[in-house]
C-alpha cells in the first residue's frame, strides 16, 4: 500500500521544492520505491534532479479523462517522477469542468500503488483544484517553513484549508505529520522570534529546524540533490548544540519515517 506525503504551504519561497526532493530522494536512499509528483507549474523538482521538465500532471488529468498513459521518469535508483511544465496550467484549467476533480491525483496514484512504497507531492503555494487534490490524495501532510512573518502566516492558512477539507469530507483530509522550519540563522533575530513564535502556537507539532545553508541552494544547479552534493553539510547533518547535532534533513527524514510507518 502506497503512503502518500504532501509537502505544502500556501505561501511560496519556504523551500517547498527542497524539501520534496530532498525527503524523496533520502528515502529512496533508504531502500524504499518513491515517486516524486511535481504539481508546481514551474516545473522546479525535475530541474533540481538535473532532469528536464514535463508534461506530467497534465498527462495525469487526461489518464483521467482519455485514458491516456501516465509520464513517469526515472531519476535516481529507486526514485522516479512525474514532471511539470507550463502545461499544468492548462491540466488545472481542464480539472474545473471534470467530475469528482478533487479525486483525481488519489486515483491515479491508487492505480500504480503496487509499484510504489512512497509518493511524495510538491505542491504550488497557489490554492486551486489541483491543490486541493494533493491534499486528498495525502495521507499526511507536511508544511516546510520559512522562519519570517508572512511564510507563518502561511502555515495557519494551510491548516485552515486542512480544516475545510476535513468538515467537508472528513476522511479526505491528510494528518499533518509536522511543521518543518527552514532556513534557521541564528545570527537573526527574526528567524529566533518566529521560531518561538512557532514553537509556542503549534508545539510539538514543529519538527527540528533546517539550518540555512548555501549547499542547498547550490545543488540545483549542478543537478544534485543535497545527499549527492554535501551529505556532511549544514543542511543535512543540522547544527552542534549542547555537543550534540540537532536538525537538519537527515533528522527529518527520519522523523518522516517513523511517524509514517515507512
Amino acid at each position: 500500500m502506497i503512503t502518500t506525503i504532501a509537502v505544502a504551504n500556501q505561501k511560496g519561497g519556504t523551500g517547498k521544492t527542497t524539501t520534496t526532493v530532498v525527503l524523496g530522494h533520502g528515502l529512496a536512499l533508504a531502500g524504499l520505491r518513491v515517486l516524486i509528483v511535481d504539481t508546481d507549474v514551474q516545473g522546479h523538482v525535475a530541474k533540481a534532479l538535473g532532469m528536464k521538465k514535463g508534461p506530467g500532471i497534465r498527462r495525469l488529468v487526461d489518464q483521467a479523462q482519455f485514458g491516456d498513459q501516465l509520464l513517469i521518469v526515472a531519476a535516481r535508483e529507486r526514485l522516479d517522477v512525474i514532471p511539470s511544465d507550463r502545461s499544468t496550467a492548462a491540466a488545472k484549467r481542464a480539472l474545473t469542468t471534470m467530475d469528482f476533480r478533487e479525486r483525481v491525483l488519489a486515483d491515479a496514484l491508487a492505480g500504480i500503488a503496487a509499484s510504489y512504497d512512497v509518493a511524495v507531492i510538491d505542491c504550488a503555494p497557489s490554492v486551486d483544484v489541483l491543490h486541493v487534490a494533493s491534499l486528498v490524495a495525502a495521507d499526511w501532510l507536511v508544511i516546510p517553513c520559512a522562519l519570517d512573518y508572512l511564510a507563518v502566516d502561511g502555515v495557519n492558512e494551510m491548516l485552515a484549508l486542512v480544516l475545510e477539507i476535513r468538515r467537508r469530507a472528513p476522511e479526505e483530509a491528510p494528518n499533518l505529520l509536522g511543521i518543518l522550519p527552514v532556513f534557521l540563522d541564528r545570527r537573526m533575530n527574526e528567524t529566533m522570534v518566529q521560531l518561538q513564535i512557532l514553537a509556542e502556537t503549534f508545539g510539538k507539532l514543529v519538527l527540528p529546524p533546517v539550518p540555512v545553508d548555501a549547499k542547498l541552494r547550490e545543488s540545483p544547479a549542478f543537478g544534485k540533490t543535497i545527499w549527492e552534493y554535501a551529505p556532511r553539510g549544514r543542511g543535512v547533518l543540522g547544527v552542534l548544540e549542547n555537543g550534540r547535532r540537532y536538525g537538519g534533513y537527515a533528522q527529518f527524514v527520519e522523523r518522516v519515517r517513523e511517524a509514517a510507518q515507512l
